[in-house]
């Protein structure tokens, strides 16, 4: 009773018909025989607040109840102030005061309630008692700790600098008081805390035999801070109380001490918490940081570690490197068994860690035998897996994941898109570590691996379950080629199917508007097949389109349907997987009325006829309607120039059936109809005008054709001139028939052949003209230089030496405008050029060619397209559609010439002689002028 106090509690209290008394309490008594009762309710038969003393019911004080009075979770105080001596009862809105009769500083308080029935037999029909218990607590006391300090064994305080060792004796000292202004006295213990957030560490405490407490400097015996604690008076006067210890901490923590005010009859608490002698941390350098931010090493940072790689494991070698400074000493304990030391000091900084292990559990402390200063201990474990795990992979997908150390942690497949490893499955890990063993069914197709909780990753495995996405035809009475289907490296599956169509022309209304766009791919492909995803988790499909005519991608332009040929569409689709099917669909845009085509044929060197050039273009169609079917005819004409050999070619004699060897090696035919149909004419031989056989042991000429018919009717006539020239002629000199500058079947003129009387060395001369259109920009950027005419020349021509060997050489290649020498063309203005070029065979025989190249302005075209010599609106200009049969024996001029020569033998001499002197002089000008 040194100190006031409050009760709170909470009554309900339901009056009981009939009843005498129904009521709750709390009795104070200094003797548990006769009470101080303070009591609420219907007391004594009557509804009131009273305070009476039992036995012998003698009411004090009271105050009357209403029924509102009664009730639920009614609040009830009873409260004691100790500076007035008295008791203060409320309830519900009433109160009564009452004076403290006891002189007792101890009371005992009881609570209580009562419900009876006095004088009669029957118990009441209704009524309730009930309390619960809030609140007790003195109203006058704040206890606080004032201060706590470390002292020496004797009491004092330790000099400055001091070092405290584990093992020394210490004084703690802690200074309380009540903190309530002009509180009162609380009976107390002080004790080592009980909650956990107020730690004693790096501490022991003497037996209580063996301890010495004291309060205001008075010993107390038989107490100790341990057990049951210290008792004492807890007063707005401060208290001193002191008691010994023995600093026990080898692990160079933080040395504290937690405590705790109890008062002895409420049994509240205040704690305090405190550190005595502060941890000198052990600091390992960060190596996420920056090293020049970390301060001064073996000051701001005492030793490194390699940090784990996953999950606290390492899978190299792990090293512990310290930097000496503020200590000299860096022990690195076994923990499992501490008999295993590593010392490090400035001589020997390094520990390596290399042998694999499943964890060892280590201490780690720095020390300075000097000072005595110890860092606090640092625990670690070295958990060393160098070894990669395994991945088995069995039927439908099963997959196996091993590992012996680390143990397994994660199942990984290899995106491809993003090129990067992502997880499929993650397993729960122990303390870091993961089962030995661990089973997976793939549901992708993928390549696959196992990491291990250290991280180490085993060898990948290519692991296929679903096919690639599946394509029907639209139409169920269609089907498909039969896919060509692989595996990547990454266990994706790719499925590529080829597939075709045709369609026909139609030049009223043209095939998708005359242009096949992206869009028409997209409707070509829904209307034509249909897809589907075998992947079950994710039925998804992203579709690709891809347009290509002649090798060329023409996605964006699309494709011109207005004309003869085919085009390729690509879709590609992809399912979630990655897994793809690529349909290539060719398709055919054929014209009925197109009559067969031509290609070089298939060897270039073919085994009956001469070779040929496949690089060269084949000659140009010339194509024409029939009158009297309609349909179209096309006719190509090509030339073949060679030496009479000996003995004569083909055994002598080309006939026929030779003839139709030669052209089946040297052509291909083709037809434009998409069904592979062709009726191949019969193979004619022409010569002189007349069908027979060509004599191959003698010169001469002959014209090779034959006419091939499609299935609609439309035909193509090839005119092949097989000519043979005889050792004693100069180079020949033919136009390519495949040259865009040469109009379809045209012919030179016939060569002017003059024969040297005194050595037979044959001169010819060849002319031919040529008149091209100025076009903006200008051919060959303005500028035609001797070796683009050099070029123009062996593409528009064909030479051929009628000598064994076949070489030829160039004498004179010369560029005149006006009489002057020149060394190119001027493309950009109108002019006229001739050019000369001479050939010699190995005989000496020449062959000189001069080309007069015009060039006029477009607006004159019109004016010139009559003559046969303008190039066309494309630059192809036309060469005359002349029928002179040029080197070829037996035409008539070629036989007028030579019976006029042995008919007038002198007259030819003369003339000769003459001839050949003035081409001499011609060449001495051409020299001049280069």
């Amino acid at each position: 009773m040194k100190a006031s106090w409050s009760f709170d509690v909470s009554f309900t209290i339901e009056d009981a018909d009939g009843s005498h008394c129904n009521y709750g309490n709390i009795e104070l008594s200094n003797n548990q025989t006769s009470f101080l009762c303070f009591a609420a309710g219907k007391v004594g038969g009557t509804k009131r607040l009273t305070v009476l003393t039992t036995p012998g019911d003698d009411y004090k004080t009271e105050k009357d109840l209403a029924d509102t009075d009664f009730g639920k979770d009614k609040l009830y105080n009873l409260s004691y102030d100790k500076t007035t001596n008295t008791f203060t009862l409320q309830y519900s809105d009433k109160s009564l005061i009452y004076r403290n009769p006891y002189t007792d500083e101890k009371l005992y308080v009881r609570l209580s309630g009562s419900m009876d029935n006095s004088g009669s037999t029957t118990a009441p029909t209704k009524g309730q008692i009930s309390a619960v218990f809030s609140r007790a607590a003195y109203t006058d006391y704040i206890p606080v700790f004032v201060e706590t300090t470390l002292l020496d064994e004797n009491g004092d305080a330790f000099p400055e600098g001091t070092v405290i060792q584990d093992g020394t004796a210490v004084t703690i000292q802690a200074k309380v008081k009540n903190g309530y202004e002009n509180g009162g006295t609380v009976q107390c213990h002080l004790q080592l805390s009980d909650n956990k957030d107020y730690p004693t560490a790096g501490l022991s405490f003497p037996a209580t035999a063996e301890q010495t407490v004291t309060i205001d400097g008075v010993t107390v015996s038989d107490v100790n801070i341990t057990g049951e604690g210290i008792p004492f008076d807890c007063s707005p006067t401060e208290t001193v109380i002191t008691y010994r210890a023995v600093v026990d901490n080898p692990d160079g923590a933080a040395v504290t001490v937690g405590q705790m005010m109890l008062d002895d009859f409420f049994q509240s608490k205040r704690h305090s918490g405190d550190t005595l002698i502060p941890p000198i941390e052990l600091v390992p350098l960060d190596p996420d940081k920056p090293i020049e931010e970390q301060g001064e090493a073996g000051k701001d940072y005492h030793y490194t570690r390699t940090p784990a790689n996953e999950n606290g494991w390492n899978n190299a070698d792990v090293s512990i490197v310290f930097f000496p400074g503020d200590f000299s000493e860096f022990h690195i304990v076994d923990n499992k068994n501490v008999t295993d030391v590593h010392y490090l000091t400035p001589d020997n900084t390094h520990k390596a860690f290399t042998d694999e292990q499943a964890g060892k559990e280590l201490g780690l402390q720095a020390h300075n035998p000097t000072t005595g200063e110890m860092s606090t201990l640092k625990d670690d474990t070295v958990k060393i897996d160098k070894t990669a795990p395994a991945l088995t992979a069995g039927a439908s997908g099963a997959l196996t994941l091993t590992d012996g150390l680390a143990g397994v942690w994660k199942l990984e497949r290899y995106d491809a898109a993003s090129k990067s490893w992502v997880t499929a499955q993650e397993y729960a890990l122990t303390e870091g570590n993961g089962a030995a063993s661990q089973n997976h069914t793939a549901t992708q197709n993928g390549k696959y691996r196992v990491v291990d909780a250290a991280g180490n990753a085993s060898i990948a495995q290519a692991v296929t379950v679903n096919d690639p996405p599946a394509v029907t035809p639209s139409d169920p009475n269609a089907s498909l080629p039969d896919p060509e289907q692989n595996t990547d490296e990454n266990g994706l599956t790719h499925a590529v199917i080829t597939d075709s169509m045709q369609e026909y022309l139609d030049r009223q209304s043209p095939l998708y508007g005359g242009c096949f766009t992206l869009e028409d791919a997209k409707d070509l492909f829904d209307a034509r097949y249909g897809f589907s995803s075998n992947v079950a988790r994710d039925d998804g499909l992203v579709y690709l389109y891809t347009i290509a005519q002649n090798g060329k991608d023409v996605t964006g332009e699309g494709v011109n349907t207005t004309q003869a040929g085919s085009f390729t569409v690509t879709c590609v689709v992809t399912d979630a997987d990655g897994n793809t099917t690529t349909v290539i669909l060719t398709d055919m845009l054929i014209d009925r009325s197109a009559p067969p085509v031509v290609d070089w044929g298939a060897d270039p060197n073919p085994p009956v006829g001469p070779s040929f050039d496949p690089l060269k273009p084949t000659p140009r169609p010339v194509v024409k309607e029939d009158a009297e079917t309609g349909k179209k005819h096309a006719y190509i004409y090509d030339t073949v120039t060679e030496q009479v050999k000996e003995p004569g070619a083909y055994s002598g004699k080309l006939t026929a059936a030779v003839a139709k060897q030669i052209l089946a090696g040297r052509y291909q035919f083709g037809t434009a109809q998409g069904d592979g149909v062709l009726n191949y004419g019969p193979v004619t031989i022409t010569v002189d005008g007349g069908e027979s056989s060509l004599n191959t042991t003698v010169p001469g000429s002959c014209i090779i054709s034959q006419t091939v018919t499609d299935s609609q009717g439309n035909q193509t006539t090839v005119y092949l001139t097989y000519n043979l020239i005889g050792k004693n002629t100069p180079p020949a000199i033919d136009y390519n028939p495949g040259d865009e500058t040469v109009e379809p079947g045209s012919v030179l003129a016939s060569p002017e052949i003059i024969e040297d009387w005194q050595n037979g060395t044959k001169y010819a001369t060849v002319k031919d003209k040529l008149i091209q259109a100025i076009f903006d920009p200008p051919l060959s950027d303005g500028s035609l230089d001797g070796g683009e005419l050099r070029a123009f020349l062996q593409n528009r021509y064909q030479f051929t030496s009628a000598q064994p060997d076949g070489a030829l050489k160039e004498i004179r290649f010369v560029i005149t405008q006006d009489g002057k020498a020149v060394e190119a063309i001027d493309t950009t203005r109108p002019g006229d050029y001739l050019i000369t070029y001479t050939l010699e065979d190995s005989a000496g025989n020449r062959t000189t060619l001069f080309l007069q190249y015009k060039l006029v302005l477009r607006e004159v075209e019109s004016d010139l397209q009559d003559s046969g010599n303008i190039s066309d609106g494309s630059g192809h200009p036309n060469t005359g559609d002349s029928t002179s049969s040029g080197w070829r024996h037996g035409s008539p001029s070629r036989c007028l010439i030579h019976w006029l020569l042995l008919g007038l033998a002198l007259t030819a001499l003369l003339y000769t002689f003459m001839r050949v002197r003035q081409m001499e002089k011609q060449e001495e000008q051409l020299d001049e002028i280069i």
